[in-house]
């Protein structure tokens, strides 16, 4: 693929990734055109349907997970607190709440092959990140990582309008209650 197909091809994915963060898997293609600077038919021309569109959102969400994993991973020996909120943090910026619908409309058995691959490699080095963390004490022992990026994905989900005004803090308060519980020592959240 020529450069410059890779780049369109890759702003259209970014583009799709921010549209089904910001208004659900079902939102309009031309939305997607719109925000990736390309027509429609340059965008049905590199996704013929919208779950090939949904299977590239996924696969690169899914790298984007493993890699902040193999960051973290490789900071672990010199540094382990800084590598596991590098970690979080990485991950709460993903907003992986607002792209799992699109990532499983059906379910995981039902996933596209070249998602299912991504998801293996990146569950293995999820895996690998989550027992440095534990080897370092930093998180419980019985922490598996299918409920630890589950759950940041539950706390990252958008929130309704009321809850971003009343409480704008909200989403990085419950990622700090959340971590906390993860602590093996049961130490209070900081302040």
């Amino acid at each position: 693929m020529r450069a410059d197909a890779r780049e369109r091809r890759n702003a259209i994915v970014d583009a799709a990734r921010a549209v089904f963060t910001e208004r659900g898997h079902d939102a309009p293609l031309d939305a997607v055109a719109e925000l990736a600077k390309v027509g429609i038919a340059t965008l049905y021309r590199n996704f013929p349907t919208r779950e090939d569109l949904v299977t590239a959102v996924a696969v690169a969400t899914l790298t984007d997970v493993r890699e902040a994993a193999d960051v973290a991973l490789t900071a672990m020996p010199t540094d382990p607190t800084s590598a596991w909120h590098t970690l979080v943090a990485r991950l709460v910026e993903l907003r992986l709440g607002a792209l799992i619908p699109a990532l499983v409309e059906r379910s995981f058995t039902e996933l596209a092959p070249e998602v299912l691959a991504v998801r293996e490699v990146t569950k293995a080095k999820m895996t690998a990140t989550i027992g440095a963390a534990q080897s370092a004490g930093l998180v419980r022992p019985d922490l598996q990582p299918l409920e630890f990026v589950m759950a940041l994905a539950k706390l990252t989900r958008p929130q309704i309008e009321l809850s971003d005004e009343a409480m704008p803090n909200l989403v990085p308060r419950l990622v700090a209650v959340f971590m906390a519980g993860l602590r093996p020592d049961g130490t209070d959240l900081p302040v």
